[in-house]
């Protein structure tokens, strides 16, 4: 692990040194421009998120069980997972790769711990640091600590506890006594960062002008604060504690914050002939969250760039759209899994039962709820607002250009279903998500489609109910889900209300599946969800559904995908995929240097 801190320390300290003519680090803050330029580089490598992994996939969403991979024949990333191959010295997901115009996501062991050094690097040196006027001082100290929480944060997501750099570690340090500290250590020290970052008076609560898109906003240290409590209460990271009233303060008081400092649900759909007055499908569709006065007061941090770095050129539909759109390939596809997980819009109640969803392993026989008037001779009809702004699926109606027209799943339509190639889909759906309705390949009509969020106040809300229903705040919990549930078009004469706690607990993670559904969450909770000795069996089998046209009829079978039932779909459905592996060789300079077992568990 700190073979990569090893080799920053040399550098910095060549710098001092500077045998070879090299401005010294002295030098560097001595000067108003160098010491502005070193802070720029506080911002490298955050990531891209979204389509950005390899070629346009995004293993997160398609590891977990809300979707499938139609790259799954490459032997590439997602195969690669999927079918068992991966090691701590062949991990191709984790890898940083070369794609032309771009780099795909990965690395993030070396590039993070090389991102937080220099951090450190500039929060030891910033007090007497050439900074004329104090107001950047002041702002970019802020914005160094919400940096330095959310590289620390994506580190423990992806590979769990990580010792804990408050300072630039020097040639002199005596790494043999490095010991690997809890998670909640490791989130109490992110929380802290952030706290230390919302009393600046300089730091913004949300950006107004486009030249600052990628700076930092009090609204973004709220948001890792909320999530760091959350991760570290739960099942995976809690070591055994119960940290859920503290997760629930928290997580209350940055829900409140937020509130009271202009953030707000996107609740009014604008255009309500092209997006069918779905408030939620036009919402994500939108890229104007900066600015005094914003249509978007609902994101909190978005991406600048596609899944390409000019959006405009490379519209969503290339590399996940049905090929009714026009696409170019495809990656990504939802899951039967996903499918079912939209309640339907009148009783506002499930489709299946939460507590046992299927009656068998590998999903092929649902358990139906009796009680909520689902249909599945007419599977699609009367669901959750959110299944159409989410997902193409067979007969969803859509423009190409301006004109409309539906997209067609079965086999023989123009989007068919099909078990090879890399053009159709294997699940018998398309995601929809952040696509500009009217975008399209035949119309010659590409524009800006809405761009991947890495926070929102959707998220904050769910964070909050998760954390309330935990610790025994059901009826506030619930209260925050059914506000979520409003803006999607339920009723409040269907709203959710229990007082079981084991009950709320399944409400509060099934409206996480449908609302976070494609926005990297759902693996996450999964394995934060499920305890260290246990697989996550929800990933094990993924179906899809084979649609059959019989004259002005359909036929439905469900199918599993990536396997003939005697193997399971994803074999990163295994418990040592709670965390990725340290680096081969991170991993062995650790365990060498300090006698310690470092490797994550099964690795």
């Amino acid at each position: 692990m700190f073979a990569s801190l090893l080799t920053f320390s040399s550098c910095n300290e060549a710098l001092d040194v500077a045998p070879d003519g090299r401005l010294s680090l002295d030098e560097v803050f001595q000067d108003p421009d160098l010491t502005k330029a070193y802070f720029s580089t506080c911002f490298d490598y955050l990531p891209k998120k979204s389509l950005r992994y390899h070629f346009w996939s995004n293993y997160p969403v398609a590891l977990s069980d809300e979707a499938w991979d139609c790259t799954d024949g490459s032997g590439a990333g997602f195969a690669h997972a999927a079918s068992g191959n991966c090691t701590t010295t062949d991990f191709y997901l984790d890898v940083r790769r070369d794609m032309g115009d771009t780099y795909s996501e990965g690395g993030y062991w070396q590039l993070y711990w090389g991102q937080i050094r220099i951090i450190n690097t500039f929060l030891q040196r910033a007090a007497t640091a050439a900074i004329p006027r104090e107001s950047d001082r002041d702002r970019w100290v802020a914005e160094a600590h919400v940096l330095r929480a959310y590289f620390y944060m994506e580190l423990l997501k992806w590979y769990g506890p990580v010792p804990i750099e408050k300072e630039p570690y020097g040639l002199d340090y005596d790494y043999s006594t490095l010991s690997r500290p809890t998670f909640e250590d490791c989130a109490r020290f992110i929380v802290d960062d952030c706290e230390i970052a919302l009393q600046s008076s300089n730091l913004p609560w949300r950006l107004t002008t486009l030249n600052e898109k990628i700076r930092m906003t009090k609204g973004i240290a709220m948001a890792i604060r909320s999530e760091a409590c959350l991760f570290a209460a739960s099942t995976y990271n809690n070591g055994g504690k119960d940290l859920w009233e503290w997760a629930y303060t928290i997580n209350k008081d940055c829900l409140e914050q937020l509130k009271a400092n202009g953030y707000e649900l996107y609740t009014k759909c604008a255009d309500t002939e092209k997006y069918y007055n779905n408030a939620y499908m036009e919402y994500f569709t939108l890229n104007n969250y900066i600015g005094t006065d914003p249509s978007d007061k609902e994101t909190i941090w978005q991406s600048t760039e596609g899944y390409w770095p000019d959006p405009y050129t490379n519209p969503l539909y290339d590399v996940i759209g049905a090929p009714v759109l026009g696409n170019a390939q495809l990656t990504i596809v939802p899951s039967q899994e996903l499918v079912d997980a939209y309640d339907m819009l009148a009783t506002g109640k499930p489709v299946l039962d939460l507590s046992k969803p299927y009656n068998d392993e590998k999903h092929l026989s649902p358990n139906y709820n009796p009680n909520s008037g689902y249909d599945p001779a007419n599977p699609y009809k009367g669901r959750d607002p959110r299944f159409q702004a989410t997902i193409f699926y067979n007969n969803s109606p859509v423009l190409l250009g301006k004109e409309p027209a539906v997209v067609e799943t079965y086999v023989g339509g123009n989007s068919e279903i099909r078990t090879s190639g890399n053009t159709n889909t294997r699940t018998g759906y398309y995601w929809r998500k952040r696509m500009v309705n009217g975008n399209c390949k035949a119309a010659g009509v590409a524009g800006y489609d809405g761009r991947f969020r890495f926070y929102r106040l959707g998220k904050i809300y769910l964070n909050a109910a998760e954390a309330a229903i935990e610790s025994g705040h059901l009826t506030e919990g619930l209260e925050w889900i059914n506000e979520i549930r409003h803006r999607a078009g339920f009723d409040p004469s269907v709203d959710l209300s229990t007082n079981d706690k084991n009950e709320a607990r399944l409400l509060v993670r099934h409206e996480r599946q449908i609302e976070l559904a494609c926005e990297e969450d759902r693996y996450f909770d999964i394995r934060r969800w499920t305890p260290a000795n246990e697989n996550m069996e929800n990933e094990k089998f993924t179906t899809g559904m084979r649609i059959t046209k019989n004259g002005n009829s359909f036929s439905y079978e469900r199918i599993n995908l990536g396997t003939d039932g005697s193997k399971p779909s994803k074999m990163s459905y295994e418990k040592k995929w709670h965390v990725y592996p340290i680096p081969a060789n991170e991993a062995a300079v650790l365990e060498g240097t300090t006698g310690q077992t470092w490797q994550n568990a099964g690795w």
